[in-house]
Formats: C-alpha cells, sequence, structure tokens
C-alpha cells in the first residue's frame, strides 16, 4: 500500500512537472510566430515594412496575456486532477476576467440543483430546443451565461479598448504592446482549442470566408488536448490568422500615423474613432464571421476532441495499464440563464476583486446589447460601446500607469 502509494505521488509529480513545461512553451511561441510571419506578409503584400522596434513591441504584447501568473498555475493543476472526465473546472476570478482576451467566453453556470433557489432560477433560464442538441452530448445540463453575439461584441469591446489606447499613446513601444494584446485575442480564436471555425469556402487560401461555429469555455476543456492544438501552425488556421494579420497591420501603423499627427486631444479622439470604425468593420467582415443561428445560441462547452470527456487530462501512464480510456464525447450548453442571473455573475465576479483587492475590473455587454457588427462598412457612427473615450486618450497621451500593463480600466458602457 505504501509502494502504491509513493508510486502515485511520483506520478503525479512527474507529470505536473511536465505541465509546466508545456504550460511555459503554451501559445506564446505560436503567437509570437504568427506575429513575424504577419510583418513578412505585411512587407510582402502591402510594401510595408514594420520597424524591428515595433516588431519586437508587438511579440511583448501578443505573449502578455499567456504569462504566468497563479491563474495560469490553475491549469497546470487541472492537467492532472483526478476526477475530472467530464466535470466543469474550477475557474478563478483573474481567469474569468481574462478568458475573453482568449477569444472564450465566460464559464458555463453549474446545473441546476434540486435546491428551492436554484428552481426558482431555473424557471427563468431558457432551454433550447432538443432538436438542437448534439445527439452524441455528455448528459451534463450546464447552462451559458452568454450567447456567441454577446461574445462577439465583448471581443470587440476589447479590440477597441486596445486599439484606441495603441493610436493615441505618446510611447511608441506601448503602442505597439496594446496593439499586441489584441493579435492574442485574434490570434486564439484561430487556435481550434479554443474556436470551432468552418473552413474558408472553396480552397483553405481563400481566407475571410472562414466562420465561427463554436466557442469553447475554459472550465468544460481538457488542458492536455488544448495545448497540442495550440501548438499547431501547419493548417488552414494558422496561414488564414497571418493573412489577417498583416491586413491588421497595415491599418494600425497608418491608423497610428494618422493620429500622432493630430494636434490636439480633441482631434486625436475624433480620429481615433475614425479608424477604430474601420478595423471593427474588418474584423466583422473577415475575422469574426458567424451565421445568424450561431449567434443565437448558447456559447460555451466543448467539442468532443477538446472537452473534459477526452480522457486526457487525467489518464497517466499508470491509471492506463488497468484503466480503459472513455470515448470523447462533446459538452454542450443546454442553454441560457436567465439575462438577471447572467448580470449578477458579473457582479459576483466583481464583488470577489474587490474583496482580493485586485486592480482588474470586470465588465461585458448586456445580452440585450444590439450586434455590434450590424450594418458594418455601411454606419456612419460606431456603437456607443465601442467608441473610445477622452479619458482613454488623456491615458494615452500622458502614458498613465491605468494603461501601461495589459489592462484598461472598464468603460462601463453598455455593461451588464
Amino acid at each position: 500500500m505504501i509502494i502504491r502509494a509513493l508510486l502515485g505521488i511520483a506520478t503525479w509529480l512527474f507529470f505536473f512537472a511536465s505541465s509546466l513545461q508545456e504550460a511555459g512553451a503554451y501559445t506564446a511561441r505560436v503567437h509570437e510566430r504568427s506575429v513575424r510571419a504577419g510583418a513578412e506578409a505585411c512587407e510582402r503584400d502591402h510594401s510595408l515594412r514594420i520597424a524591428d522596434r515595433d516588431l519586437r513591441n508587438m511579440i511583448i504584447g501578443v505573449r502578455e496575456p499567456d504569462r504566468w501568473s497563479p491563474a495560469a498555475l490553475q491549469i497546470a493543476k487541472q492537467r492532472v486532477e483526478p476526477g475530472s472526465y467530464g466535470t466543469r473546472r474550477g475557474i478563478n476570478l483573474e481567469r474569468i476576467v481574462i478568458q475573453s482576451l482568449h477569444g472564450s467566453p465566460n464559464p458555463t453556470r453549474p446545473a441546476y440543483s434540486d435546491s428551492t433557489d436554484d428552481q426558482e432560477l431555473k424557471k427563468q433560464a431558457i432551454r433550447i430546443p432538443d432538436s438542437e442538441l448534439l445527439s452524441n452530448r455528455f448528459p451534463l445540463d450546464v447552462y451559458s451565461y452568454d450567447t456567441h453575439q454577446t461574445v462577439r461584441n465583448k471581443m470587440l469591446t476589447n479590440a477597441s479598448e486596445f486599439l484606441c489606447v495603441s493610436f493615441a499613446h505618446k510611447d511608441d513601444a506601448q503602442s505597439a504592446r496594446k496593439f499586441g494584446n489584441l493579435l492574442h485575442m485574434i490570434g486564439d480564436t484561430y487556435t481550434a482549442s479554443h474556436v470551432q471555425r468552418s473552413p474558408p469556402e472553396g480552397s483553405d487560401d481563400n481566407c475571410g470566408t472562414e466562420k465561427i461555429e463554436w466557442q469553447f469555455s475554459m472550465d468544460l476543456i481538457s488542458w492536455k488536448k488544448h495545448a497540442v492544438a495550440d501548438r499547431e501552425d501547419g493548417d488552414w488556421r494558422f496561414r488564414c490568422l497571418v493573412d489577417h494579420t498583416s491586413q491588421l497591420m497595415k491599418m494600425w501603423w497608418t491608423g497610428r500615423q494618422a493620429v500622432v499627427e493630430e494636434p490636439d486631444e480633441t482631434r486625436k479622439l475624433k480620429r481615433s474613432n475614425e479608424e477604430v470604425e474601420g478595423i471593427v468593420d474588418f474584423l466583422c467582415a473577415k475575422v469574426f464571421k458567424e451565421e445568424p443561428e450561431v449567434l443565437r445560441s448558447p456559447a460555451g462547452g466543448a467539442a468532443a476532441e477538446y472537452s473534459s470527456t477526452s480522457g486526457n487530462d487525467n489518464w497517466t501512464l499508470l491509471t492506463r495499464l488497468w484503466k480503459r480510456q472513455p470515448v470523447a464525447t462533446p459538452i454542450q450548453p443546454v442553454g441560457l440563464t436567465g439575462s438577471l442571473e447572467a448580470k449578477e455573475f458579473v457582479k459576483s465576479v466583481n464583488d470577489g476583486l474587490r474583496r482580493r483587492r485586485s486592480s482588474m475590473q470586470f465588465s461585458y455587454p448586456s445580452r440585450e446589447a444590439a450586434d455590434f457588427c450590424e450594418d458594418a462598412g455601411h454606419r456612419e457612427v460606431l456603437p456607443t460601446a465601442l467608441r473610445c473615450t477622452s479619458q482613454e486618450i488623456e491615458w494615452a497621451m500622458s502614458d498613465s500607469d491605468d494603461v501601461s500593463g495589459l489592462w484598461i480600466p472598464s468603460r462601463g458602457v453598455g455593461d451588464r
């Protein structure tokens, strides 16, 4: 018994150590490769050479969301967590805040219990018809706080906040870093373990026609499968990411030059909004394309190959000797929570952050908000939630500590 226990501890330590080693490389190297390849494509296809200093700082920015933190250590622990097959993983407050910067929705709501309070809340939930449920889904009745439209609205809000500060920042290095933060989010939407996409129409080179079909939540992911997919750089996803990155680099560079040349804060604000609008329209038209039925559907869960039913997280060498690995099945949310419960979720996260005295702020667009991509390319003004604020321009022009790191304080416009 003692020998078996020691072997179990040794095995756990070995796989925990290997998790740390793999997670240290995680997506950062692929993100860096996509930025370098994007810069090469930008020079080749658009005759614009990104300066070496700007490129170095974009790479710092694109790696920033994956830097080590206590929240990231949670991932390593979950990779060897026993008894996790087909279950939700705990997602701490910091990771909840950061997930939209990885192209992912909020964690799903735990299945409603038989308690009186839960049954009352369940009455407000919106269950999707059984005909829309996958026939082979794992029978875990989780609900989502978000539709795919809400998640896209959130990603567009993130993009706008990063761009507003990037365009107006007095420091070229910080400007490039903020743009790199944006490229990380876009890059993760081209990782198969974050987002299921349809391939480009016609041929793999027809980038801009690929569509988002399902955005996975990190509470139901197999982290070992996740890490493998995040290192993939030889398929159409990576090629399309590079193509979009090169075009975004050109738009960022010309927008940055235009805003810098404006003489005062008022003019910089006006020009920043014009430049942000162009990039937002590009993201809507080429990068974040989704069919209407997908936009209305609950986000979260995970496809079979990447869900916690894949049996890959807690199946170590020793357990494989006497247990059979189960068949992987998808985990699909069965519906949406009530809108008031979705708002309460955001409030509870912020309350928890304040208790921890964290500098992070958490916001999410209201589920009732209009589609921020509606009339993209043909509208006169951006939705209010996507417009730069005078406060952001002032922070950028003064090199304020409020925008020196990854986080930009929430606008609180149209949030829930």
